[in-house]
């Protein structure tokens, strides 16, 4: 017992019992070392670190870092890729779909309801004079360009516009990021809000409002008298790197510096491989070579030959020639090309042999590893499209469910204002989903994981972007249509007869 308890309790000193005074902190000798990040030596001069994303790092950077990604997204084939892939990928050809789950007063499904409701929203948003307020764009088409903008620019700014003219009564409208007027900062005071960047926030920082500009200069800026558009009308999409951040930088600020490296190895190379390839050979003249064959045609400047394709040289007496053996290509630049491209991958999340078409050596296995990797990465893309975008529009007081029900379009629909608590919180969104190559083991082990219960076919259909009710009605009213065209159900048994057949075969 005595010796738990000079383990787990400390006693007190006895008496007259001499214990070591606590060393002065200013005589403690200096650490010798701790993190090797933090030291200073012949290795890490000039690398003075950074101290965050910060609203004077973004209205002084952010302007460059998007004039240089823009520039690479016309001439740059691997940025073209990288957004082509984040467009094809995160949204897809078939867009975001809505699905609905309304319950009854019971609990219960209400199938029809939600029907209705995805109904409305599908005539909404596959009309583009519905949906776009420039009329040019279905919502995939939007959100396409949404993409492209979070990733190009940093940020998607959407505006939720109302308009009488259209019969739902409201219009998505897509800014360009410049417009949101990044020079303006304001710390808060008594009677205002703080601005950031064009974000006005409140103690909380919570944005309560964004400042625009709308007048565009010959040189690509915008300018003119901002104005203040209320937060509740604003969907922001952006990577919030660091807490409290208020504006997006693009993915590609990581990597432009070595796509630029790249580019400079490439143009590099092809200079000195077509000079590499425009020289022949050289004549040099021995001791007591004759000049007087020369001097006539070349004035001193050295001796030339013309020859054709398949043609020898002669080499006049005292001269000799010595062809020049070509060093083009460069045997490292393929692996340097390599290894840029790996760096750039990272960057961009993207797996290298996707971004840059190169299957060369490639096997089943590592493909499977880097596709399913790049589906992950394409999954958080979609959520943040749902949770920044779809479902703030769909929910938010005053956007499109609101405005649905408080248009005419709701009575064609069969919805009235009384309807909207029971939709509100209702909405799910399905994504697009990728088959693999081997839907067959796949099917097969669905079939098992329903079996057992650990999955449901609901799950399943919605994990490949589709809805099980929905699948089921179609399903229902393609048997009707195929037993009223007098088409046999292939799912029922054979006749009698047909089945004899059968056996005696």
């Amino acid at each position: 017992m005595g010796l738990l308890a000079n383990i787990f309790h400390r006693r007190a000193p006895k008496p007259g019992h001499y214990s070591k005074p606590a060393p002065d902190p200013s005589e403690v000798a200096p650490l010798v070392r701790m993190w090797e990040a933090a030291m200073t030596d012949a290795q890490t001069l000039g690398w003075f670190g950074d101290l965050g994303i910060t609203a004077l790092a973004l209205r002084t950077q952010l302007w460059t870092i998007r004039r240089r990604c823009r520039e690479a997204a016309k001439n740059d084939p691997y940025v073209v890729r990288a957004l082509q892939l984040y467009r094809n990928n995160v949204i897809g050809a078939q867009g975001v779909k809505l699905n609905m789950d309304v319950r009854g007063a019971d609990g219960q499904s209400d199938i029809d309801a939600s029907g209705r409701l995805e109904d409305a929203w599908n005539l909404w948003a596959q009309t583009p004079d519905y949906c776009d307020i420039e009329g040019r764009k279905s919502l995939t088409m939007f959100l396409q360009a949404c993409v492209r903008e979070w990733k190009l620019e940093g940020e998607a700014i959407v505006h939720i516009a109302h308009s009488t003219r259209n019969p739902f009564g409201v219009q998505l409208k897509l800014y360009r990021a410049d417009q949101l007027a990044l020079d303006i900062i304001r710390p808060a005071s008594r009677d205002e809000w703080a601005i950031l960047n064009g974000v006005e926030v409140n103690g909380e920082g919570r944005p309560v409002a964004y400042w625009f500009r709308t007048e565009l200069l010959p040189n690509g800026t915008f300018t003119g008298e901002p104005y203040r558009v209320p937060a509740r009308q604003i969907l922001h999409l952006f990577d919030e790197d660091e807490p409290g951040q208020t504006r997006g930088v693009p993915v590609f600020a990581s990597v432009l510096k070595d796509l630029r490296i790249a580019h400079g190895y490439d143009i590099a190379e092809l200079i000195a491989a077509r000079v590499d390839a425009s020289r022949v050979g050289t004549w040099k003249q021995e001791d007591g070579g004759d000049t007087s064959q020369i001097a006539e045609t070349t004035a001193g400047f050295g001796f030339t030959q013309k020859t054709e394709p398949g043609e020898d040289r002669v080499a006049p007496l005292g001269w000799d020639y010595k062809p020049d053996a070509p060093a083009r290509p460069n045997a490292g630049y393929g692996q340097f090309k390599k290894d840029v491209l790996r760096r750039v991958a990272s960057g961009l999340s993207v797996s290298y042999n996707t971004l840059a078409n190169d299957l060369e050596g490639v096997s089943y296995s590592s493909i499977r590893a880097g596709t399913l990797e790049d589906r992950e990465v394409y999954k958080l893309m979609q959520q943040a499209v749902v949770d920044k975008i779809l479902r703030p529009l769909f929910r938010r007081r005053d956007a499109w469910l609101d405005s649905f029900l408080a248009s005419d379009m709701a009575a064609r629909f069969g919805f009235t204002a009384d309807d909207a608590d029971r939709l509100r919180l209702a909405d799910n969104w399905l994504s697009r989903r990728w088959s693999w190559v081997d839907p067959h083991s796949e099917a097969t082990a669905n079939e098992i994981a329903v079996s057992r219960h650990w999955t449901t076919d609901t799950d399943i259909a919605a994990e490949g972007g589709k809805d099980f009710y929905q699948n089921v009605v179609t399903a229902a009213q393609e048997k009707a249509w195929m037993e009223a065209k007098g088409v046999a159900d292939a799912d029922a048994p054979a006749p009698a007869a047909t089945q004899k057949e059968n056996d005696n075969e």
